[in-house]
């Protein structure tokens, strides 16, 4: 995560802001690199050199496009959509086909005309 300085904006002495009177803006010193902004470089940079790889695959029912991070070791780190999504969709689209297969075909006819 990156912290940016701040913006600071000052109005020229004797100027007021929703009727308030303000004080003149401090001097805000510059930004001096800390050993905490050090430690946060270094730890950008050591991520950077591992690698993680991101595997997509694309499951049924209706083609759901899986993505799944892998660490260096190929182990899934993170899986989206999770399995257990994948699973019940898989379960929902199989019970409307048996409830299609089970149904009679029904002949659909005009409004107003018998069959």
């Amino acid at each position: 995560m990156s912290v940016s300085p701040v913006v600071v904006v000052s109005l020229p002495a004797g100027t007021a802001a929703d009727g308030e009177n303000l004080r003149p803006a401090e001097a805000i010193p510059e930004r001096v690199p800390s050993a905490e902004s050090a430690a946060a470089k270094s730890a950008r940079s050591s991520a950077a050199a591992v690698e993680d790889e991101v595997k997509v695959q694309w499951e049924t029912p209706g083609e759901i496009a899986v993505y799944q991070f892998l660490d260096q070791n190929g182990a899934v780190v993170l899986q989206v959509p999770p399995q257990q999504w994948i699973n019940l969709a898989q379960q929902i689209s199989q019970e409307l086909a048996q409830e299609a297969a089970a149904k009679p075909e029904t002949k659909l006819s005009a409004p107003g005309t018998r069959s």
